[in-house]
């Protein structure tokens, strides 16, 4: 059944293998190359991650300027004139102020804007307008309507 074992000998008579022992952690070269990669990476991530953050903020501004004419249309529709001292949404939005041409009044026209304030103001489409008719522009003169209103 069991191998006989003679006495006096040994199981593994082939010599001990020594392991090679290799330092262990990363080396300052390649901590320092694990950096550039990094750095290269931000280099293109951090101005993509703000225009992306740009548009974001603007697509909102756009939700506030449309909830405002939904508001004066219904203004309208129950007295006959729009009411620019009502229907203000959104007024403590941080990116942007949404105010009324004219101001306060009663009248058969209006122009809601979108004014960036704070970080947005970096953005290339500059001021939002909707007026009654739905038109709508901005304030940037090298800017395209229709690409800052689409949301690109």
């Amino acid at each position: 059944m069991w191998p006989r074992v003679l006495a006096g000998t040994a199981l593994n008579t082939a010599p001990a293998r020594r392991k090679t022992q290799y330092p262990r952690g990363m080396t300052l070269i390649e901590l320092v190359i694990v950096v550039a990669v990094m750095g290269i990476l931000m280099t293109t991530a951090v101005p993509s991650y703000r225009s992306y953050m740009l548009r974001v903020h603007r697509t909102e501004a756009i939700r506030m300027l449309l909830q405002a004419s939904m508001c004066q249309e219904r203004i309208y529709a129950a007295e006959g004139n729009y009411d620019t001292g009502r229907c203000h949404p959104g007024s403590e939005h941080d990116r942007y102020r949404v105010s009324y041409e004219p101001p306060d009044s009663a009248s058969p026209l209006y122009v809601a804007v979108a004014t960036p304030i704070g970080d947005q103001l970096s953005d290339h489409c500059g001021s939002l307008s909707l007026d009654q008719n739905g038109a709508r522009s901005i304030s940037a003169v090298d800017g395209n309507v229709m690409k800052c209103w689409s949301g690109r």
